[in-house]
């Protein structure tokens, strides 16, 4: 399997990972500035997702979280 497609499931699951802590940490503490670091470290993850699906000519839409 190319690299590339190696980094996009890596990808894929670090987003799915991140979505998790988020949920987390939003029902369970008041603790925003932790929700921002992980929203900030998923948005630069889905834009670098976004980036490696678009080098193969792959337009997707995401869903807002």
């Amino acid at each position: 399997m190319s690299d590339k497609y190696i980094r996009i499931a890596e990808l894929s699951e670090q987003i799915e990972r991140i979505n998790g802590m988020i949920t987390i940490h939003h029902e369970s503490s008041d603790n925003q500035s932790m929700v921002r670091q992980y929203t900030y470290k998923r948005d630069e993850l889905i834009a670098e997702l976004e980036a490696a699906l678009q080098s193969l000519h792959l337009n997707v839409r995401l869903a807002a979280a």
